[in-house]
């Protein structure tokens, strides 16, 4: 039987928060015990929870688990969470997995070299989410063993295939638009005003569009201003926050997928958009293109280049996309895949 300490973070949104939650889910459905240990709430109990609160419960749970696998991304404030992971895996003679998240894992790995290669050289495997990762790792502390990729997962009961107009009713949106959809945190590097200065030149060639932007965070009124700076308020749509369930519904409602995000890790959300059987459109990021491993799925654009991903958006809508080809391909990043493939790593550690 194989018991592990799950740590990471419980929130609504967020790459990693996805992560934990659909990777213990289907983990336990391969009967693995999860112990939890979740970093959620203000700044400070977060920080608490990362580093003495892991710890005690670490010691409190001690008996109930054999691995501690710890969920990190940057900055240097989450990654911390690696820190105590080591400390209490020495202390109790426990085993030690890291998986790390981060959508510039280069420039992080730079920063904090001697606190990663601390981690890499005492924990028992260090799990990465793409080959990008890989490569930046390794071009700065070399190769090891230790080091192992596994992508992020979708949820097969959640994203497949729906009827388009039957999803567009009920959001209540036009049958007769050309719709694209994003979804991601409302933050800078997510590059949104970008696809918005795409959108301004992609209306005077076609004006039969709408795009819909979800999700919530600190850079909305700026990204609301640029609306009203480009008069789009006709074609464009910041939604806020949609709960889980209904993420489903916009995918299968959309035409495109458009991800202009300028630094990823991985980027789930286009591979959950791929198994509604949409193309995506993404920046050159670090991430998507380790997705998007031909134009049979989508089409690349150069990051912070407005007209690129313009020209890029205009020649997806204009194509026609094998449908089953993208599906097919998606389903290789299914989570009951993902998890028989963390799970070979937990039983590689225990012998």
């Amino acid at each position: 039987m194989i018991r592990v300490l799950m740590c990471g973070p419980d929130a609504t949104s967020g790459g990693v928060a996805t992560h934990t939650k659909s990777l213990t889910a289907e983990l336990k459905e391969l009967s693995v015990v999860i112990i939890p240990h979740s970093f959620y709430g203000s700044n400070f109990k977060k920080l608490y929870q990362r580093t003495v609160g892991l710890f005690l419960n670490a010691i409190k749970k001690r008996t109930e688990y054999d691995i501690i696998h710890v969920q990190t991304s940057g900055g240097i404030f989450s990654f911390i969470s690696a820190i105590t992971g080591v400390i209490a895996s020495h202390a109790l003679d426990k085993r030690l997995i890291v998986t790390f998240h981060n959508s510039q894992t280069l420039n992080f790995v730079k920063k904090y070299r001697s606190v990663f290669g601390f981690i890499l050289n005492h924990s028992d495997k260090l799990i990465l989410v793409s080959d990008k990762q890989k490569e930046a790792v390794t071009s700065l502390l070399g190769d090891s063993s230790k080091i192992v990729v596994v992508p992020n997962g979708f949820k097969e009961s959640l994203y497949y295939p729906l009827d388009k107009n039957m999803c567009r009713d009920k959001l209540d949106l036009p049958l007769d638009k050309t719709i694209i959809f994003n979804i991601s945190n409302l933050i800078e590097s997510k590059g949104h005003a970008y696809l918005l200065s795409a959108i301004s030149d992609i209306i005077p060639v076609t004006d039969n569009l709408l795009c819909y932007i979800a999700g919530k965070g600190y850079y909305r009124d700026a990204l609301n201003a640029q609306v009203a700076e480009l008069q789009l308020q006709d074609y464009v749509e910041l939604l806020g926050w949609i709960p889980d369930k209904q993420i489903p519904l916009w995918m299968n409602a959309c035409d495109l997928f458009v991800h202009p995000s300028l630094a990823e890790s991985f980027g789930i959300v286009q591979i959950e958009a791929m198994a509604c059987g949409k193309p995506v459109v993404a920046t050159i990021n670090g991430g998507s293109e380790c997705i998007i491993v031909s134009d049979d799925y989508g089409l690349l654009a150069e990051p912070a280049n407005p007209k690129d991903l313009a020209a890029k958006i205009l020649v997806a809508l204009d194509r026609e996309w094998d449908r089953e080809a993208i599906l097919t391909y998606a389903e290789r990043y299914t989570w009951g895949i993902i998890a028989k493939e963390v799970v070979s790593v937990y039983s590689q550690i225990l012998g």
